[in-house]
């Protein structure tokens, strides 16, 4: 058995309790902060979301993160990390009651995955993409198997797990997906400018976008800002504004709280035509069956 399936099988062992009885497509939360297992009897629609800083593995089934022009497909053994928060579409393919999709999450604790980074010796900073996908192995995969093996034990969380994760992220830093990670604390002036537009774009999701302000406001071309802030997110910036504001339309309209053309308004948008086009493209079903929903 290879190091990944040697991981793989223990971890699934160790969260098998919170997953068994479950049916459809949940989410669990664990005593271990930050620490969440999902797992699903069925396979899912295409289903928009964002990821936020955190580590994500598949220990069964098959899960397809879309993210822009980047695609990840991952299986069992495959895990991803994420720097900031991207807007995805993600979809379960192998999941059933015999064989229940089963993965786990763990939201980045940023200020201790920093601080870990400080102790390390200095890496060159590297363009790249914010989303970052690779094996489970012995690197990290010991550590983390370590904190996970804590839900058997959960007396020992809060002395342990502070340990064990700094472990994980310190191996973490060093896998093929470091550079990534390494996003999150370092100093590149032109990565950060390019996460303060990201992160502008999805606080004012609701406001009119001009594109060579926001290049300037990076201290780049607009040429150069499209070809970075695509490089970096997957997306181009008026994509990225966009999946944010449909995500933030869907969780009005499943409020209740609206009609459709209030929402397509308060979203940001200027055509209620527009909204609706756009919002069965991404979900696949027009905004009013949301709402009645």
């Amino acid at each position: 058995m290879n190091s990944s399936e040697n991981v793989t099988g223990r971890l699934l062992n160790d969260v098998a309790p919170f997953v068994a009885g479950r049916t459809g497509t949940v989410g669990i939360a664990t005593p271990v902060p930050r620490l969440m297992v999902w797992t699903s009897t069925v396979p899912t629609l295409p289903t928009p979301a964002v990821f936020e800083p955190m580590f994500y593995a598949v220990l069964r089934g098959k899960k397809v993160l879309i993210m822009g022009a980047n695609r990840f497909e991952l299986t069992r053994g495959v895990c991803a990390a994420s720097s900031f928060g991207l807007p995805f579409i993600h979809q379960l393919t192998d999941a059933t009651p015999d064989l229940p999709y089963v993965a786990i999450s763990l939201h980045l604790d940023t200020t201790m995955l920093t601080r870990v980074m400080l102790n390390m010796p200095k890496h060159d900073d590297r363009w790249t993409c914010a989303v970052a996908a690779g094996e489970l192995n012995g690197l990290f995969g010991d550590p983390l198997a370590r904190l996970i093996g804590l839900l058997n034990s959960p007396d020992d969380i809060g002395v342990l797990a502070p340990h064990y994760e700094t472990e994980f992220y310190y191996r973490l830093l060093q896998s093929t997906m470091g550079d990534t990670l390494r996003q999150i604390g370092q100093r590149n002036e032109r990565f950060q400018q390019l996460k303060t537009a990201a992160d502008w774009l999805a606080s004012n999701h609701n406001e009119p976008v001009n594109i060579p302000d926001l290049a300037a406001s990076a201290g780049m071309s607009v040429t150069s800002f499209h070809r970075h802030f695509k490089g970096v997110t997957g997306f181009s910036p008026l994509a990225f504004q966009r999946h944010i504001r449909l995500l933030e339309a869907r969780r009005l309209l499943a409020s209740g709280s609206a009609n459709v053309s209030r929402v397509a308004y308060e979203v940001g948008y200027v055509s209620p035509s527009q909204f609706s086009r756009e919002y069965k493209g991404m979900f696949g079903s027009p905004p009013v069956t949301d709402l009645q929903r």
